[in-house]
């Protein structure tokens, strides 16, 4: 058969096959709307909206949405976005939508609204017509008539503008909520919510970690978030949540597939605040520690003592740094001291309720001293095998493997780290 009929034919079925479809489907039937307004022209300036709204558009790309983000828009820009996700929406009955907005909103006349960056707005009865009312937007998503809408709202901050009668501030409750619609606001209606200290706000941080939990529906994902953020603020911040969604849904990968789903290693999200309790707890799949340990080896030397510090920019791996001390020789009548700086790169996966287990590579340079009586130093660069357990974010179990290449030794040690993010 000719090869250029035969390649044809197996394109035709590769395209016609049900995983293709499939994953065809599940791309085109997520749309996402990211908003974050930070930069004011006539307004308090924010500082987190920008990173938030980078953020979570990241990951909402990770989890299969096309996304549409709008940085420091206008009112236009705004309006035209809500009109494409809703256009977008309105073309399947079973596609989900997700909106997303940070920045300044207020509310008057039992309405809330979205405040562009450039808006002119001399009185409160000027809202209507210069800034974007959310249940416009609700409105619209109401009449696209899709599976699931989800819109977020992280806008409780104190009404920015002088003309402001009532001293209002954060949003105020949900008029018209569409049918299957989960809505979130940061914190309850009529309470500020916090912008945080770090990269992210305090909502928005907890979000990113629990939206990249694989295996969460979409009720658990903000329940958790909620919790979270209760747990941060010491109860001062409670996200309300509105849900008239009473089916089930994944906006990432069900729990059958999890296993399976590439994990998502945010690029640039550090959330910058976590719940206390998240020491010994693992969703956030993150290992920022320091500690201390006492190992043996089946060579020189016989006892290991080590400090380190593990540091973690990325979930699911880390950076270890630390310093090996040898001492007390295991071979009669040999005297050993050692001292070791080293560098390990290792991925951690998390099982829950209990830490996980850890593996990777490096090495450092080995700078030993020897007794025969007389003083031999051995100085050389050497390179570690490593893997371990981390037991309830403070117990750590570790074995190495080093060699120069010309000799290998290994050692087993267990310590104590500090989980301190």
């Amino acid at each position: 058969m000719n090869k250029r009929l035969i390649i044809l034919l197996a394109l035709l079925a590769l395209i016609l096959s049900p995983s293709f479809i499939f994953a065809q489907q599940d791309a085109a039937q997520k749309f996402a709307l990211v908003i974050g307004n930070g930069s004011y022209n006539d307004l308090s300036r924010l500082s987190n909206p920008v990173n938030d709204a980078n953020d979570v558009a990241d990951l909402l790309e990770h989890l299969g949405f096309a996304v549409d983000k709008v940085l420091n828009g206008n009112l236009e820009q705004m309006e035209d976005a809500v009109a494409r996700l809703q256009n977008n929406l309105s073309m399947s009955h079973d596609s989900y939508g997700f909106f997303f907005y940070a920045g300044h909103g207020v509310q008057s006349g039992g309405d809330n609204f979205l405040i562009p960056v450039d808006a002119n707005i001399p009185g409160e009865n000027h809202l209507r017509t210069r800034a974007v009312s959310v249940q416009v937007i609700l409105d619209d998503l109401n009449d696209a008539r899709n599976s699931l809408n989800v819109v977020v709202l992280d806008a409780c901050r104190d009404n920015p503008f002088g003309w402001s009668r009532s001293g209002t501030r954060g949003l105020t409750m949900i008029g018209r909520q569409p049918a299957d619609s989960i809505i979130v606001y940061a914190t309850s209606a009529g309470q500020r919510a916090s912008d945080g200290e770090g990269r992210n706000g305090l909502f928005t941080s907890q979000l990113l970690l629990n939206l990249s939990t694989p295996g969460l529906e979409v009720k658990e994902v903000f329940n958790r978030t909620g919790a979270d953020v209760s747990a941060v603020s010491n109860r001062q911040q409670i996200p309300a949540i509105y849900n008239q969604f009473f089916g089930t849904a994944y906006l990432g990968a069900p729990p059958s597939d999890a296993a399976l789903a590439s994990v998502y290693v945010p690029g640039t999200v550090r959330p910058s605040v976590q719940p206390s309790q998240d020491r010994g707890n693992n969703r956030n799949a993150k290992l920022w520690t320091i500690g201390a340990s006492l190992g043996s080896s089946f060579t020189a030397p016989w006892i290991i003592g080590t400090a380190r510090g593990t540091i973690a920019p990325f979930s699911y791996s880390f950076l270890a740094l630390g310093i090996d001390f040898g001492f007390v020789s295991g071979i009669s009548g040999v005297g050993y001291n050692s001292f070791f700086p080293f560098a390990h790169y290792a991925f951690y996966l998390p099982v829950k309720n209990w830490g996980g287990w850890y593996a990777g590579a490096g090495g450092g340079y080995l700078i030993t001293r020897l007794s025969y009586p007389e003083v031999v130093p051995v100085n050389i660069f050497a390179f570690e095998a490593i893997t371990g357990i981390n037991l309830f974010g403070f117990l750590d179990i570790s074995y190495a493997l080093r060699t120069d290449f010309a000799a290998a030794g290994s050692k087993v040690s267990v310590g104590y780290t500090y989980r301190f993010r």
